[in-house]
Order: structure tokens, then C-alpha cells, then sequence
């Protein structure tokens, strides 16, 4: 019997293909921690709990957190996330994600405007807020990118937003993955697929 494998073989993979392969792994929620507002122990609960359910994309973003204690919670989020093959990008901090066999980083705005080359980790977000950014995240080399505030959001309720129009005007202008972030829930997924993103990224209401 012929081998079919090695008669259908798509290697190797051109390298314009491999943005569109890596996006293909990228799941429709990226959840980002909460551990300030929960506590480090309800957070891991929790995370857990969303871990089972089938959460497989989480940011820990924990700027409140001494040196010590962030690398002790990174450590045991990442442990338990490639328990369920999750996979965990840490906010800003590419030594520390280095350090915990974390997957990734997400970049800043601030780090993006100041970085020349894409960090040496597996996968790199960043947090964009304009075009411009957007566009520098693409010239970085970064794999996807989540895009604020499209709403208002409680942490910042009088602020500007974009307004899901002008979400979907910038993200139609971008060749890697956005993410929709800022005053979503669970339900504006499809509102959100219908205005160009990949899927949506939620703090607060993650968890």
C-alpha cells in the first residue's frame, strides 16, 4: 500500500505560511490574570477550574506583585497551564519568562516602541492602541497582538475607546492576529468575530 504521508507531504513549510499556521493555534479567548483583585490562591483556583473547562491561552499580568512573589506565581501558573497544554505568555518580562518555561511575553506598548528586535521566546504578543502600533507589532515580528480599549471599561471608564467600528478599521489593516480587549464579556465574541478579530481577551470577566 503507497505511503500517504509521505505521497501528501506539505513539508517543508514555506516560511509566508508559517504566520498563517501560527495563527491557526491561537485560540478565540486569551484570558489575562487577575491575582490583585482575587488573591493568588482564589486566582490559581479559578484558573483551574477555567483550565478544565478548556481555557488554553492565559497572560499573567500581575504588576502589583514583588519580584519574589510574581516569580513564585508564574512558576506555579505555568506548571499548571502545560499540565492542561496550556500555553502562558508573561506581561513585559521577557527574564522571567525565560526563567519559568513560560511560552511567551507580552510586550507593551512602551517595550514596543522601544525594541528593535523580537524577543528570543517562543511566542510574542503586544498590547497596541493605534495603528501605528499595530503596524510596529507586524515590523517586530510579533505573532499577534490584542488591540484597546474597544469599550469602556471599569478600570478607566471615562477614558477614550475605539468603539467596535474603528476596531474593525484598524484590524483589517493588519496581517498577524488581533484580539479585542477592554469592557467585553463572554457574549461580544461574535460581535467581535464580525469586526475582524481573532477573538476576544478578557480580564475581570475571565475569571
Amino acid at each position: 500500500m503507497p505511503d500517504i504521508e509521505a505521497r501528501y507531504s506539505v513539508a517543508p513549510i514555506l516560511p509566508a505560511n508559517t504566520p498563517i499556521l501560527r495563527a491557526l493555534e491561537l485560540p478565540a479567548l486569551y484570558a489575562i490574570s487577575n491575582a490583585a483583585e482575587l488573591g493568588c490562591e482564589e486566582f490559581m483556583r479559578r484558573l483551574e477550574v477555567r483550565l478544565d473547562e478548556g481555557l488554553r491561552l492565559v497572560q499573567l499580568r500581575e504588576k502589583g506583585l514583588a519580584r519574589e512573589a510574581l516569580q513564585e506565581l508564574a512558576q506555579r501558573v505555568v506548571e499548571l497551564a502545560h499540565v492542561h497544554g496550556a500555553r502562558v505568555l508573561l506581561n513585559g518580562n521577557v527574564t522571567l519568562a525565560q526563567a519559568v518555561g513560560a511560552d511567551g511575553v507580552q510586550l507593551t506598548s512602551t517595550q514596543l516602541a522601544q525594541w528593535h528586535e523580537r524577543p528570543a521566546v517562543a511566542w510574542c504578543a503586544a498590547s497596541c492602541h493605534s495603528l501605528e502600533e499595530l503596524q510596529r507589532a507586524e515590523a517586530l515580528g510579533c505573532d499577534f497582538a490584542l488591540l484597546s480599549p474597544v469599550l469602556p471599561t471599569l478600570s478607566h471608564p471615562g477614558a477614550a475607546h475605539l468603539g467596535w467600528q474603528n476596531f474593525a478599521a484598524i484590524a483589517a489593516k493588519s496581517s498577524i492576529p488581533v484580539y479585542a480587549l477592554g469592557g467585553l464579556e463572554w457574549g461580544d465574541m461574535t460581535t467581535a468575530w464580525q469586526h475582524g478579530a481573532h477573538g476576544i481577551a478578557l480580564l475581570r470577566k475571565a475569571w
